[in-house]
């Protein structure tokens, strides 16, 4: 019976740190679409790099990462039928987490390592680098742009 009960805590345990991370795994998705749309292509390279952050980064690998590349394509699709809607919604999910300085911290390194995955790390993906660091309130400068 003991058993039992530890694995109900378990299961709920994992429930409810998916609740609280919901916002960071939103916005992390809808910023790193961002970045990675900002040259006007997305590669391999930047796909091969979100894949890594969903497997090595504990605050994302508590969902299913078929959910988590969902939510990137529904960002990334957005910007390329109206991109001024798309941005501002981008940037308001990202606003969300602006508190959590921890998560703002996170989500800016996952995208500074999707715009140089692939080599060339591009003034427009500098640039919406930029624009997420002053949206969750960090200094460009800690960024290492």
């Amino acid at each position: 019976m003991t058993g039992f009960f530890q694995q109900a805590r378990t299961a709920l345990s994992k429930e409810l740190e998916k609740f609280r991370n919901r916002s960071f795994l939103e916005a992390t998705m809808a910023a790193s679409a961002l970045v990675a749309s900002a040259d006007g292509e997305i590669n391999i390279a930047e796909l091969d790099m979100l894949d890594q952050a969903l497997a090595a980064i504990n605050e994302l690998n508590i969902y299913d990462p078929h959910d988590a590349i969902d939510l990137y394509r529904e960002h990334a699709e957005a910007l390329t039928a109206d991109p001024g809607a798309a941005r501002e919604k981008i940037l308001r999910l990202v606003r969300k987490i602006a508190d959590d300085q921890h998560a703002a911290r996170l989500l800016i390194k996952v995208c500074v390592a999707i715009g140089k995955s692939d080599d060339d790390f591009s003034a427009s993906e500098k640039t919406a680098v930029e624009q997420l660091c002053v949206n969750v309130g960090l200094d460009v400068a800690e960024t290492g742009l």
